[in-house]
């Protein structure tokens, strides 16, 4: 059975263990950069500031969750917490758990179990976070959104019974420098913008003219979800990742694809296509110069945004990339450092620095450029649709022939710089699913919900 298709249906996997909140900053131990830009995406997303009623989660009648389980200790816990406690929320199964990382013995603060659905992702909000008040949204395998605050257990539900989408959820992630709105990807290969302050209502989506089109749908209200719509791709989506300037995500999925979208504009930039196979996660560099892919080509690959074209390839896995990650305190203007994990229960670090790249041989006979392979038509071609609310225009917006977006093909493994892993090495016994960085830890996290935190020796300071 495909991977995507067990997480659907609950066998024992993590998939965003590396989701936490710390008190004194954000996921990678810095305060937040997205209150800048905050002003930028309300403007161009709109929403308004009514407060939704909230439930008490211990109270409810709700047959769509089971059970909660809270620490008997918890509210002299929150009482006594510092600026340095880091929360930990994880999914695995049927349950969503809610843990302290300070605590000894590690007891869950709560623990969630729910009846109808296998929670598949969640993301914390860290700029509206306070010492009172968590937003946590959950995205479930019945397409089910769920708003959570663990602090006063107060939560309500989006999408419910799949008004929206009936499709499972892939990955859920709060929309930079917004208090409100966020955005979920389907295993249906579609993407939308929500806030969690609007009503939802059913909502159709005009069939694309081919499966080759990056399809936008804005609906003319204003006062309903979801604010827009992407048809991405026809396979499901895995994964995708916001660039660091705020302006473009990363979207990846099982066709093979990484595609770069323009936030404000809503826009397909660029497409390129893994090796071989389906690919798993993405990130960015903390420059935004690079990003990072895995997946099951068993490769880690390396994109320069800028140049648009394919750097190296990180050859040291021997199964599926699953959490590929930079390490922001080892990285400098000329040297990177990221981490990957995958399937064969193995943590790699690399170094990485253009200057240093070994440069294949080289190839002997003719190189085709790409305006000539898509004149041979070699390359695929993607083109843009947009529509709001019945009325529909081509936009053919991208840097190929005739303005018509193109597919890059995957580059010969001769024509590609490859890079061997400086460190290798077998943490878990099962499977592992995800990888974070902070200033004194690594987290990594496997299938079986266990999360495992790597300390690390403090940097040396280099001599001027």
């Amino acid at each position: 059975m495909p991977q995507q298709h067990q997480q659907q249906q609950g066998s024992k996997t993590l998939s965003r263990a590396n989701s936490y909140y710390s008190q004194g900053g954000d996921e990678n131990g810095s305060s937040s950069a997205t209150g800048s830009t905050s002003a930028g995406f309300s403007s161009f997303f709109g929403g308004g500031k009514r407060k939704k009623s909230k439930n008490n989660i211990t109270k409810t009648n709700s047959t769509f969750v089971a059970k909660i389980t809270t620490h008997e200790n918890l509210a002299k816990i929150l009482a006594n917490r510092t600026g340095e406690d880091v929360y930990l929320f994880w999914n695995t199964g049927r349950t969503f758990t809610w843990s302290d990382l300070g605590q000894k013995p590690n007891e869950p603060l709560s623990h969630i179990s729910f009846s109808k659905a296998f929670p598949t992702s969640h993301d914390v909000n860290i700029l509206t976070r306070s010492c009172d008040h968590l937003d946590v949204i959950i995205g479930f395998s019945t397409g089910d959104i769920m708003w959570f605050d663990p602090l006063c257990n107060k939560y309500f539900r989006l999408n419910k019974q799949a008004i929206i989408k009936d499709s499972a959820v892939a990955m859920i992630k709060w929309m930079p420098g917004s208090e409100s709105q966020f955005m979920v990807a389907f295993h249906d290969g579609s993407i939308l913008v929500m806030d969690k302050e609007r009503d939802d209502t059913a909502f159709s989506v005009p069939v694309p003219p081919s499966d080759n089109v990056f399809h936008v749908t804005r609906p003319k209200h204003n006062k309903h979800n979801p604010v827009s719509h992407w048809q991405v791709s026809s396979k499901p989506i895995t994964a995708f990742a916001f660039s660091p300037d705020l302006q473009h995500v990363a979207v990846v999925s099982m066709d093979g694809n990484l595609r770069i979208i323009d936030l404000r504009t809503e826009r397909l930039l660029d497409t390129f296509s893994s090796y071989f196979g389906a690919l798993k996660c993405v990130s960015w560099s903390p420059d935004g110069k690079y990003i990072l892919t895995g997946g099951q080509d068993d490769l880690v690959t390396i994109w320069s945004f800028r140049d648009q074209k394919i750097v190296a390839r990180c050859q040291g896995h021997q199964s599926y990339v699953t959490g590929v990650a930079f390490d922001p305190w080892r990285c400098d203007e000329r040297n990177y450092r990221f981490g990957s994990v995958g399937e064969d229960a193995k943590l790699l670090l690399w170094d990485f620095s253009v200057g240093a790249l070994h440069k294949p041989k080289a190839v002997s006979g003719h190189v085709f450029s790409s305006s000539l392979l898509c004149a041979l038509g070699i390359l695929r071609s993607y083109d843009h649709y947009y529509h709001d609310h019945g009325f529909s225009s081509l936009i053919r917006s991208g840097n190929g022939t005739n303005g018509v977006q193109i597919v890059r093909p995957p580059e010969p493994r001769s024509h590609v710089a490859m890079l061997q892993p400086m460190m290798s090495k077998n943490i878990h016994v099962e499977p592992l699913s995800g990888i974070t960085f902070r200033e004194d830890a690594i987290m990594t996290s496997d299938r079986r919900g266990h999360v495992r935190v790597w300390k690390r020796p403090p940097l040396i300071p280099q001599n001027p």
